[in-house]
């Protein structure tokens, strides 16, 4: 996944690892199922000669700083870029934001509400890519407990060997059973035996009663409460878990889970939009794009309630 040039900190680069690969794998399906969550409109557009705005840049930065600054300058027109807050002001907020990149290097920090505004999807200058780094990870943690309980229905042995010859025997010979080869030939040498005692596999086999074993569905099932517990977090609206009708708490409880959060980031949003805009003489706007399927979710949690 493209990063940007690190400018925008976290690469999400794929490395051939099971483990790691899942990691990025659902970080950047996290990032891109986070922003489908608004529909951003007004963004500046390039007068002749300048640089058209990279919405795709925009989102990247202020899901992960939390913020993106704008400013005006002759050359590129109104722009924006990742930066630093600087100073302490009368309330103890940053009074400036430092800017620093190969496009641009100020001599001081430029004066936010005189040279430049931020764009805030939350309060404190902090990106929501924490969030999405801690469900990548249980993803991840949640993908290696479905690989392994798949090979483990298939296959659960141990095996002891003498030498480094007879391990890669083994191995061998495991490596061709988990690749679901019908038959396999092996070197009558690697049966072991004591004086007097009929020859052995050198293997030991695990519990195979697949009724108290297996727990594939219910990973499956936790896997899947993952996801659901995500959307959530980000204010997507998804019906309440419970198969059973609910009373009315439940169901205000259950809708204040997926919209609480997202009220906050809206507001911020919405707030330093319009700094922006009337500053610079924009449009610039955050729509949340799940309207509908919002009012839908309620009305679903809403049938399950006792009134």
């Amino acid at each position: 996944m493209y990063n940007y040039c690190g400018y925008y900190p976290n690469n999400a680069g794929y490395i051939q690892d099971f483990s790691t690969g899942s990691y990025n794998y659902w970080e950047r399906s996290f990032f891109q199922r986070a922003r489908g969550i608004w529909k951003v409109s007004g963004l500046p557009k390039a007068a002749p000669g300048q640089v058209q705005t990279d919405k795709d840049a925009f989102l990247w930065g202020l899901f992960h700083l939390g913020y993106m600054t704008v400013f005006e300058t002759k050359r590129y027109g109104i722009t924006f870029q990742p930066s630093a807050p600087h100073g302490v002001g009368l309330q103890f907020e940053p009074w400036g934001m430092t800017v620093s990149t190969p496009y641009f290097s100020f001599s001081r920090p430029l004066v936010i509400g005189r040279e430049c505004e931020n764009i805030k999807l939350t309060p404190d200058y902090t990106g929501i890519w924490d969030i999405i780094g801690k469900y990548a990870a249980e993803m991840q943690a949640m993908d290696i407990a479905v690989r392994q309980q798949m090979i483990n229905a298939r296959f659960a042995y141990i095996a002891a060997a003498d030498n480094d010859k007879e391990k890669r025997s083994m191995e061998s010979l495991f490596e061709k059973i988990e690749n679901g080869e019908p038959y396999i030939i092996y070197n009558r040498s690697i049966k072991k035996s004591m004086p007097g005692e009929t020859p052995e596999l050198p293997w030991a086999q695990f519990d195979r009663d697949l009724s108290k074993n297996f727990i594939l569905p219910e990973l499956l099932e936790a896997r899947r409460s993952v996801i659901t517990a995500f959307y959530r977090e980000m204010g997507v609206p998804v019906a309440s878990d419970k198969k059973e009708r609910e009373n009315q708490i439940e169901s205000s409880v259950n809708t204040a889970e997926f919209f609480n959060r997202r009220q906050v980031w809206q507001g911020c949003l919405d707030e330093s939009c319009d700094r922006v805009n009337r500053m610079f003489g924009t449009s610039i706007k955050f729509t949340y794009s799940g309207e509908e399927a919002e009012k839908n979710v309620i009305q679903d949690t809403n049938a399950k309630s006792v009134q």
